[in-house]
């Protein structure tokens, strides 16, 4: 009775151990990963954090139900809450040019990110990773911060009699 114990005890410890080791290095490694490749936002997902556009006298910050962006192989997708927007994307050396879409979304803010998000922009990635800065020439800033969308579920099942 005692060893199926403290074999349960065990084995739930070294899973949490593992899973905690995994999270804490999985970052660092996505990050070298996507430095090795050229920066290639392909597969990466970002929260909204601002979008400043002054010529068009906008100035935006989501705190909470911001948008996310989504890169693809060719395509972003931009989804606010239900509403979802795609445009095409290619990578030209350090920019980032995003084609036109014509996307209709309810909210007058979604509504200024999608229009202010096409064009040529560098964009700067953060040293660690957890957030990138997008500007063009036509003095439009938006800020995105990293959202790590994956995730592993364990279920351990024990029988102690």
């Amino acid at each position: 009775m005692k060893t199926r114990f403290f074999l349960a005890v065990t084995i739930i410890l070294a899973t949490l151990f593992t899973s905690c080791k995994k999270t804490e290095i999985f970052p660092n490694e996505l990050t070298s990963i996507e430095k090795s490749m050229g920066g290639s936002l392909n597969g990466t997902s970002w929260e909204v954090v601002s979008v400043l556009s002054i010529p068009k006298n906008v100035h935006i910050i989501w705190n909470e139900k911001s948008p996310k962006v989504n890169f693809f192989v060719d395509f972003v997708e931009l989804k606010f809450g239900r509403n979802t927007c795609s445009k095409h994307y290619m990578i030209g050396g350090e920019d980032v040019i995003v084609n036109y879409s014509n996307c209709v979304v309810g909210n007058q803010n979604n509504q200024d990110l999608s229009d202010l998000f096409e064009g040529r922009f560098k964009y700067l990635m953060s040293e660690n990773g957890e957030s990138m800065i997008m500007k063009n020439d036509l003095e439009t800033e938006i800020v995105l911060r990293r959202r790590i969308t994956l995730g592993t579920t364990t279920s351990i099942n024990l029988t102690v009699q």
